[in-house]
């Protein structure tokens, strides 16, 4: 009881310190949240005014290039035009038009026009000197309409009807309204949110006295992780300019790419911010924990005392008792004990529990009427039983003789002459086995018709699958040919991702189509006779470049002396293509592949690829031709693919006849060999030249061992 008490002391306090550190993280979770939250609400709201911002200067643009006064200078009706534009638009400080000569013609403010050029503005040069014609955004400046203000110049090139250039339209952006739905967020308490350019300025920061980095490049962890991702959430220490290098505030970041605008935006929350409340709950379940603790030692010691005398008092009664009928109803099968007769003497305990009635009200009635056919055949056996209510269940009944003392005159082991023949059941329900064994029966009936539609499923699947896939490669092709009109360089690129990841999710579709069938049975081989050089010239052929992307060299040692071989031409190329493709994937840049063959001396083919890679664990040899079995299994995984390849090719050879195996060492490379038997070889000499022979192929230095 002591221990019981200590055990669970440990386990509540257990339970207590596991729920502080879940709420920790739970915290963090939420900060991290709250973060991308605050994040997604400025990049909304951004979205949403360089949106409308853009369609207001090419309306403006249109208006300008309908008015016959459009581009007259300091024109009373434009004015008032830009004026009732920029009144309709919350976000806007000004609306300026500047003339191809880098004057202002109008504008929407109160204040005369600037009599200063603005050919040297970055929202002027930007839109005249770029190529495209979209929508310009520069860094903050000064308003010269709103003193003491600062404004975001949103510009675009004004082309005229003729194509040439008239000027550009400026749209100067209040910044503090721009950030106006996240004022109710409690930022300023919390955390931070800021406003750049994707060269790293600075547009806008809440709260303003944050004191950030002035560029996002002086912020590393921010700028790396705006390099690899469109959006991030991490944990970095927030510069602060004003204090020594390396101080600042440990926080959540979020950072994002506003997608179509050249914006990023930065959302933190101080860690110490994200805590506080869950700092204030771990001090009190602190405190229920020490509460609880000396609550439950009380309670154990009160315990152990009453424990102690009631084992007193139960060793007393225990001693009183009588000592047979104490072990029979300590029994945990039923106990029936009956004469020559069959009729019953005794019921423990158990047995009244199992038929459901009083020992008093059996004695002396035949045990026929609880076991029918209990005197009948052999004495260990599997009968059925009655309950008192009539309901029928399986049971286990031994039957033996009750060994008394033996007496004058008697055998050992024989009852007394003036005493009657006693026998002893011992039954056992078997109710619950007999449904574990119909239920293994059950499930193995039913995992065999889930494997068969499984495997039945996956081959239609695949087959369905395959028509698209097919339809959407040819039409990628189609509009990378430019058969129906020129494309731009995001467009080509684009049918370019489209018809390489539709060519992937077919290669994809084809693994599990070939799986499929192997796995149904239903694969069939179409055997003819190929020659083994020019099968694996084709492979590489469909290799090469992504060999020489990843700088891996390739030495093909199968030569046109190579042997005829009567096998599946597709099965064939599957398998070498597979090998090929598994050695490039796995050799980094610099590395080398071998591939060689040779007819040996009984007759068999032997074809090898060796790579200089990573190897494969000794621990993953063993599942290595396993279905969807990788080294990697993380989501993060280094290497994509299925899993499939290897146990399809593993397939592919044994249905030939042959053998694939496997010799790896990590860290210095690895060599597959697929043997087919001699049966399978048309014509061909004993060995292939080569740089090598397929026992050279081994990845281990001439000092190891495979």
């Amino acid at each position: 009881m002591t221990t019981s008490g200590l055990a669970f002391i440990l386990v509540v306090n257990a339970l207590i310190g596991y729920g502080i550190l879940q709420g920790r993280r739970e915290a963090l979770d939420a900060g991290e949240r709250a973060t991308r939250d605050l994040a997604r609400m400025l990049e909304s709201q951004t979205l949403r005014t360089a949106f409308a911002v853009d369609l207001l200067l090419r309306d403006l643009s249109f208006a300008l290039d309908t008015y016959p006064d459009g581009a007259r200078r300091d024109s009373p009706p434009i004015r008032d035009h830009l004026r009732e534009r920029r009144d309709s638009f919350a976000e806007l400080a000004d609306l300026v038009v500047v003339g191809s000569d880098g004057f202002a013609l109008n504008h929407s403010a109160e204040a005369p026009l600037p009599t200063v050029a603005l050919s040297d503005r970055a929202y002027f040069t930007g839109p005249r000197d770029g190529a495209g014609q979209g929508l310009f955004i520069g860094a903050a400046i000064s308003s010269r309409v709103r003193t003491g203000t600062r404004v975001i110049p949103f510009s675009r090139r004004w082309i005229g009807n003729d194509g040439g250039f008239r000027g550009v339209l400026v749209a100067m952006v209040d910044p503090t309204r721009l950030a106006a739905p996240l004022e109710s967020r409690d930022i300023d308490r919390k955390g931070s949110v800021a406003l750049a350019l994707a060269d790293g300025t600075i547009l806008l920061e809440r709260p303003r006295d944050h004191r950030e980095p002035g560029r996002l490049t002086d912020w590393p962890a921010v700028w790396h992780a705006l390099a690899e991702h469109d959006e991030a959430t991490l944990r970095d220490t927030v510069p602060d300019l004003g204090r020594a290098p390396g101080s600042g505030t440990d926080s959540l970041v979020s950072v994002r790419r506003v997608q179509g605008y050249p914006f990023v935006i930065v959302a933190t929350l101080p860690v110490d911010a994200a805590l506080a409340e869950w700092r204030r709950d771990t001090g009190a379940w602190a405190a229920i924990g020490i509460v609880m603790t000396i609550a439950i030692a009380l309670l154990t010691a009160f315990v152990v005392r009453q424990h102690a005398r009631r084992e007193e008092d139960q060793a007393r009664l225990a001693r009183a008792s009588r000592r047979i009928r104490g072990i029979l109803d300590s029994m945990l099968d039923a106990v029936v004990t009956f004469d020559g007769a069959g009729r019953i003497v005794t019921l423990n305990r158990a047995a009244e529990m199992m038929f459901g009635v009083a020992e008093c009200r059996m004695i002396g009635q035949p045990v026929e009427a609880l076991i029918p056919g209990a005197r009948d055949g052999a004495s260990d056996r599997d009968l059925i039983a009655l309950r008192r209510d009539g309901h029928a269940f399986p049971v286990g009944f031994t039957v033996s003789d009750l060994r008394l003392g033996a007496g004058p005159g008697t055998a050992a082991g024989a009852p007394p002459r003036d005493e009657p023949r006693i026998h002893v059941g011992v039954i056992r329900d078997m109710t619950r086995r007999k449904q574990q064994e119909a239920e293994l029966i059950a499930s193995k009936t039913q995992a065999e018709l889930a494997n068969r539609a499984k495997s039945e499923f996956l081959a239609n699947m695949s087959h369905e699958l395959r028509t698209p896939l097919n339809a959407i490669i040819g039409f990628a092709e189609v509009l990378d040919s430019e058969f129906f009109g020129a494309m731009n360089d995001r467009q080509k690129s684009c049918v370019t991702d489209i018809h390489d990841s539709g060519r992937h999710l077919l290669d994809i579709v084809n693994a599990v189509l070939d799986m499929s069938k192997l796995d149904s049975g239903r694969f069939t081989l179409c055997e003819e006779a190929v020659e083994a050089h020019e099968a694996v010239g084709q492979c590489l052929m469909m290799v090469r470049d992504r060999a020489a992307a990843a700088g891996v060299a390739i030495d093909n040692g199968v030569m046109g002396a190579a042997a005829t071989l009567w096998v599946d031409r597709r099965a064939f190329k599957q398998v070498i293509l597979n090998l090929l493709s598994n050695a490039v994937k796995f050799t980094p840049g610099g590395g080398r592949i071998t591939i060689a063959a040779a007819t040996e001396g009984n007759g068999d083919f032997v074809l090898t690829v060796a790579d200089t890679g990573i190897g494969i664990p000794p621990e993953f040899i063993a599942d290595l031709f396993e279905p969807f079995r990788q080294a990697e299994n993380a989501a993060n995984r280094r290497y994509e693919g299925t899993g499939l390849g290897l146990s399809i090719s593993k397939n592919f050879v044994d249905l030939h006849g042959g053998t694939l195996t496997c010799r790896s060492v990590p860290g210095t490379g690895t060599a597959m060999t697929v043997r087919l038997p001699a049966d399978r070889v048309v014509e061909g000499p004993s060995a292939m030249g080569g740089p090598c022979s397929p026992a050279d192929l081994s990845p281990v230095s001439a000092g190891g061992s495979p």
